[in-house]
């Protein structure tokens, strides 16, 4: 099944100059575990809560900047690829979400989450759901 229809449209994103503290009130406030991080129009990275919890371990204030924690030029999927090739992708990457870019624009995010409902619940999406044998 290609991702596009389980694509969160548009994803909520923060700008690479914002706080730590921002984005983790962002995600927080959303229920989510990312955010892409644009300067302008252009998607320079992706800030994880995994990555907000490193640096503050690390000892990072939480007015730093998040260009300074976040991961730089994330890979990323399209609207047309394959669940399973994403899948497959996230878990090479040993990463939860990505950001998903359509003609060089980033549209949305997709996240492990929207992958397993493919598989733990079929009747969510009954025409695309992925068999899995016991």
């Amino acid at each position: 099944m290609r991702i596009e229809s389980l694509v969160s449209r548009p994803a909520v994103r923060a700008e690479a100059s914002e706080s730590l503290m921002a984005a983790a009130r962002r995600m927080w406030a959303h229920e989510i575990g990312a955010l892409p991080v644009f300067e302008g129009d252009a998607l320079v990275g992706i800030i994880s809560e995994r990555d907000v919890v490193a640096a503050l371990a690390l000892g990072a204030s939480l007015e730093t900047a998040l260009a300074a924690h976040m991961t730089s030029v994330p890979a990323t999927a399209e609207p047309g690829e394959d669940s399973v090739t994403v899948a497959n992708r996230m878990l090479d990457l040993g990463v939860r979400h990505l950001p998903v870019v359509e003609g060089g624009r980033a549209v949305g995010m997709i996240s492990a989450t929207d992958l397993l409902t493919l598989v733990a619940w079929p009747e969510r999406h009954p025409q695309d759901c992925v068999a899995v044998s016991a």
